[in-house]
């Protein structure tokens, strides 16, 4: 079994060119966010459609944490179906992670990876935070997720641990 780690990282103006657009996350969005989700993770995370609906619908009510509609991202192919989606807290309630905006969910439909729209997502998710006055955003991942891991270290984020919030 493994564990999970906590990355951080300041926010910063997006300096890459924008190659592909996104919209913002609206509740109707839910049951196919549902769809993608189960679609991107399997039943790794989600046993069925109906635990990935709930858990989508419970980030948008604030279960987890206050949501962030403005900086939580959809990207759609030509026909309008959602393929990569960022779903974005203002911070998760969980005493064990820093108060700072909290990337809930970042996924992409396996048909479409390797495509840059994590990269890309997360870029933006950072940028709007920035505009925004957020100086920082953190994500949790499991420790053996070494595509994510690389993806976060790429873009700047680093280990993070509590006792550095107390420095």
């Amino acid at each position: 079994m493994t564990g999970n780690i906590t990355l951080i990282a300041r926010t910063v103006p997006n300096s890459r060119e924008v190659t592909t657009t996104s919209r913002g996350l609206t509740e109707a969005d839910t049951s196919e966010l549902a769809r993608l989700f189960l679609e991107a993770y399997g039943s790794k995370i989600s046993r069925t459609p109906e635990d990935a609906e709930r858990m989508i619908h419970g980030a948008f009510n604030g279960d987890f944490g206050p949501f962030l509609q403005q900086q939580s991202q959809v990207i759609e192919d030509e026909e309008g179906t959602p393929v990569a989606a960022a779903v974005v807290l203002e911070r998760r309630l969980d005493k064990n992670l820093p108060d700072v905006p909290y990337l809930f969910e970042l996924f992409t439909a396996s048909s479409h990876r390797r495509r840059g729209y994590a990269e890309q997502l997360v870029r933006q998710v950072m940028a709007s935070l920035h505009e925004n006055g957020y100086e920082e955003v953190c994500v949790r991942i499991p420790e053996d997720n070494a595509a994510a891991l690389a993806l976060y270290l790429t873009l700047d984020f680093n280990r993070w641990a509590p006792e550095q919030d107390e420095l």
